[in-house]
């Protein structure tokens, strides 16, 4: 359970650092790894989610 934590606050960080370099330089380059980075970590919470489904089951 601490690992999850501990991912998803580099996730978040690394999130608002991507926005603000994209908000400072205006370069699509940020907005794309962003973007990236919110569809990964959205298949993580998801396979972490199926991962304590199969927990509670077994």
């Amino acid at each position: 359970m601490l690992i999850i934590r501990l991912i998803l606050v580099l996730l978040v960080i690394t999130a608002m650092l991507l926005l603000g370099l994209y908000l400072l330089y205006e370069d699509k380059k940020y907005l794309l790894y962003f973007k990236k980075t919110l569809t990964y970590s959205l298949f993580l919470l998801l396979f972490i989610a199926v991962l304590f489904m199969l927990r509670r089951l077994l």
